[in-house]
């Protein structure tokens, strides 16, 4: 090899390479190394640093999209940067988790139901009358049997708590209650005003028996 000079002689250094077969092995093993370092470097699974995206770069976003990334928390900084999350959450949308819950489903009202007709009304009152008119029936009365009177004809003869009571044919009771049968087994009650409403006091035996009433 020449010896080295203040300026590099590149016939020189050309002359070496064609005659010293070590001199061209180092010079290969350097263009290898150098081809190595400059993929390796290039390569895309080369950790980087992390750089700022200019504004406009990639794919366009609008601003629901870029607020749901926005309040993504940061894995990192949690200490879950190399912890992959569920399946279930892998498989939800990134911009729509994070979107407020529809509205529920507005529940049609049903209907008011129709008004009762004039026939329905006059039903009801006329029930309601019937049973306010029944309650004033004389229960308290106990039938024990009849006997002839003269010149009253057939008695009733009641019970009423321990007081002896007598009735004949056609007494009215409590207005509107009016006894028209008496036989020795029962004493009927007609009401005057609904007059298919009756009372049917049975006779009894024991002194402790208490009327039954039919109607």
């Amino acid at each position: 090899m020449s010896p080295a000079s203040s300026n590099f002689n590149f016939q020189a250094m050309r002359q070496e390479l064609r005659s010293n077969p070590k001199t061209q092995i180092a010079l290969a093993v350097f263009v290898l190394v150098m081809l190595y370092a400059i993929y390796t470097f290039l390569s895309p699974d080369t950790p980087k640093g992390r750089r700022p995206s200019a504004p406009g770069s990639g794919a366009s976003l609008d601003p629901r999209q870029l607020q749901g990334l926005r309040r993504l928390p940061d894995l990192a900084a949690l200490g879950q940067a190399g912890e992959l999350p569920p399946a279930a959450k892998l498989q939800r949308d990134l911009f729509m988790f994070e979107a407020p819950a529809p509205p529920p489903a507005k529940v049609k009202p049903l209907p008011p139901p129709p008004p009762p007709s004039a026939e329905e009304l006059e039903r009801q009152r006329l029930a309601q009358e019937k049973a306010q008119e029944f309650a004033t029936r004389p229960q308290d009365l106990r039938y024990l049997g009849f006997f002839k009177g003269s010149p009253s004809g057939t008695v009733g003869a009641f019970m009423k708590g321990e007081e002896p009571v007598t009735l004949v044919s056609g007494t009215l009771l409590k207005e509107r209650w009016k006894l028209v049968t008496i036989l020795d087994t029962k004493a009927e009650f007609q009401n005057t005003k609904y007059p298919d409403m009756r009372l049917v006091l049975e006779a009894r035996e024991a002194p402790g028996g208490a009327p039954t009433n039919q109607f």
